[in-house]
């Protein structure tokens, strides 16, 4: 995959993460669910997904950039 693409990837998956909080913020605690903990775990864990998997390309990322650099 390129950088180009997976730069774009990383983009989407930092607006992932931000509707992600929006959600559980909007649920949780402005809509007041009567499971709000259960809605703010589920959350969390979808959110540690994310994180993971921005993680996992932010270091990709970063492999390709010092291999490409080192064969400069």
């Amino acid at each position: 995959m390129a950088y180009k693409d997976k730069s774009i990837q990383l983009f989407n998956l930092f607006d992932e993460l931000s509707e992600q909080v929006n959600n559980v913020m909007h649920d949780a605690v402005i809509y007041r669910k009567r499971n709000r903990l259960n809605v703010i775990d589920q959350g969390a864990k979808e959110a540690e997904r994310i994180t993971r998997e921005i993680q996992t390309l932010v270091n990709s990322m970063r492999r390709k950039k010092v291999d490409t650099e080192c064969q400069k």
